[in-house]
């Protein structure tokens, strides 16, 4: 049942992209500017710091579109008219949750793949052939553990629109705070201290912590706060997934 799932949203997002394709590129060109402006504004000096900087955007570039989708998926599907057919089905919950997650990684990997080929052509002046491979382990899982604690972030949204429609403004909002100041395009130290004080609970900033340190004992921080987020975010999804279905509000888009 769980691989059914799966295959059934792989085939519903592959749709997406074939309708909506040109949307999906604008969105990549947007992410370009981003990270051009960036580029220009703090040129990279050096190898780690390039690899840092390409490779935590391109996480972000990543969690915005999972934690975005997580946000907006009961709007959308209650705007289509399709959310209570979906969640009359014989598959578990979970498994539908499993499934909007991982259709939503792996097509987003395509963007990621091109925002990453592309970087390392404008990115100038460095020697991208000494890249270390305890460097790509350190971005691989870090990478992975800061990313579980961005579903979990989306999982605790997706929870908040069953009961308040209109999150996914939040989100966006929330997304380009992370964008701004989790350390890659703005360095934490340069930052107000209420800023950092928030970044003990940003994946994304402890991401970049991990990358700027040569330590690998620090990967606990970040695992504590994915499971924080995973946790909290599971609670959330609960108990408003009972309230939706205790008030009838779970097909509602108002």
């Amino acid at each position: 049942m769980l691989l059914r799932v799966l295959i059934a949203f792989l085939i519903k997002k592959q749709a997406e992209f074939r309708i909506y394709w040109s949307d999906f590129i604008v969105g990549l060109c947007i992410k370009f500017i981003f990270f051009l402006g960036a580029l220009y504004a703090k040129p990279i000096q050096n190898l780690d710091e390039a690899i840092t900087r390409i490779s935590a955007f391109s996480l972000w570039y990543l969690s915005a579109h999972v934690v975005s989708k997580l946000a907006n998926s009961p709007l959308e599907e209650a705007y289509l008219g399709t959310l209570e057919q979906v969640l009359s089905t014989r598959a578990r919950k979970w498994h539908l949750l499993f499934g909007l997650i991982v259709s939503e990684i792996f097509f987003s990997l395509i963007w990621i793949a091109m925002f990453v080929g592309v970087s390392f052509i404008i990115v100038r002046d460095v020697d991208f052939g000494a890249l270390k491979i305890d460097t790509l382990l350190r971005a691989i899982v870090y990478g992975f553990v800061s990313l579980l604690g961005m579903v979990g972030v989306g999982i605790l949204l997706l929870g908040l629109s069953l009961r308040f429609k209109r999150v996914g403004a939040v989100t966006e909002v929330l997304l380009y705070y992370l964008l701004v100041f989790s350390g890659f395009f703005v360095p934490e130290q340069d930052v107000p201290e209420a800023i950092k004080f928030l970044n003990i609970g940003s994946p994304l900033s402890w991401y970049v912590r991990g990358m700027l340190s040569n330590d690998w004992r620090d990967i606990l921080n970040p695992f504590l706060v994915a499971m924080m987020w995973i946790l909290l975010g599971g609670a959330v999804l609960k108990s408003q997934w009972n309230w939706a279905r205790r008030t009838g509000r779970v097909g509602s888009y108002v």
